[in-house]
């Protein structure tokens, strides 16, 4: 068991002092009793697009700055609408093609060249590949890109990949599971496109299905492990939805069922809602993300 059952501050505590929580959250780590839920923010230091960009990207509107502004005043499930008519399954790879080419526009295609522009996934890849300090081995990405397992490759390790719920989980040294659907950068159109959540239909689609599929399988994998949440905002309601329910389902009594690491902006928007889902919010600068993962791993050896 971990040894902090009991959290020794509050998220009140970590809003001016985040680093506090790097000890009670590397002692889950520690234990082997995490998983990881990554999003855009982890990767975006490769050259991948925010959310508005990609966005205007798709309705091929991606270099009108005046455009890409007035976008950023709109709420996520606005913007997801906004391609609702381009995302049709008579078109599906016409589709794909559009966001393949906005998501990938700007990503080098040698990794190695890049990888000094993200200290952050440097930072969240150590939590992958302790060994006696622990680690974490299943990752929820709700990003479609595969910059992290390309990165955890070059370091020899294997691989798990899981784009659908009832995939195998096979032998491995890190499980990735593409929650939204995965869109790899040497992606070529074929006769069996994948699925992605994006537009505003596919979301509510995501929604009315929260009982099954991956909805199901990341709340029950909640019941045993808790979670450490990156790079996500806070603002996607599917994740509060199946993070409630496992509130409710698991009744383990400890302060926190996982923390969930936000910018000041995303801390200011969504930290009620998360506290709300039984997560700690911590509120951490995008410049001290890094040293904050890495401090994590190194409180791990604690335990």
């Amino acid at each position: 068991m971990p040894r902090t059952n009991m959290a020794l501050y509050s998220h009140k505590d970590y809003k001016d002092k985040p680093f506090l929580a790097t000890a009670a959250i590397g002692s889950m780590l520690g234990s082997g009793c995490m998983n990881l839920f990554i999003g855009a923010g982890v990767s975006k230091g490769f050259g991948l697009p925010e959310w508005v960009v990609l966005i205007a990207r798709i309705l091929g509107k991606g270099d009108d700055t005046t455009f890409v502004e007035s976008l950023r005043g709109k709420s996520d499930k606005e913007l997801a609408k906004m391609v609702d008519s381009l995302d049709q399954e008579a078109s599906k790879n016409q589709f794909l093609k559009l966001v393949h080419e906005a998501l990938y526009r700007d990503v080098d295609k040698n990794l190695i060249s890049q990888l000094s522009k993200s200290p952050l996934l440097l930072s969240v890849t150590a939590l992958l590949t302790g060994s006696c300090r622990g680690r974490i081995d299943r990752v929820f990405t709700y990003n479609y890109d595969d910059l992290i397992e390309q990165y955890l490759k070059l370091l020899g390790h294997a691989i798990c990949r899981r784009v659908s719920p009832d995939d195998f989980s096979t032998k491995a040294d890190v499980e990735i599971n593409h929650v939204h659907g995965f869109l790899p950068q040497n992606w070529k159109p074929n006769g069996n496109p994948t699925e992605l959540v994006l537009s505003e239909k596919s979301y509510r689609n995501r929604r009315a299905g929260i009982d099954e599929g991956w909805s199901s399988y990341v709340e029950h994998c909640l019941y045993s492990k808790a979670g450490l949440f990156i790079g996500l905002s806070g603002d996607d309601s599917v994740i509060l939805d199946v993070l409630k329910r496992a509130q409710k389902n698991c009744h383990r009594t400890v302060d926190y069922s996982g923390y969930w690491l936000l910018t000041p902006d995303a801390y200011d928007r969504n930290e009620s809602s998360i506290v709300e889902v039984g997560m700690c919010p911590v509120r951490i600068s995008k410049e001290q993300l890094p040293e904050f993962v890495f401090k994590v791993c190194q409180d791990a050896l604690n335990v």
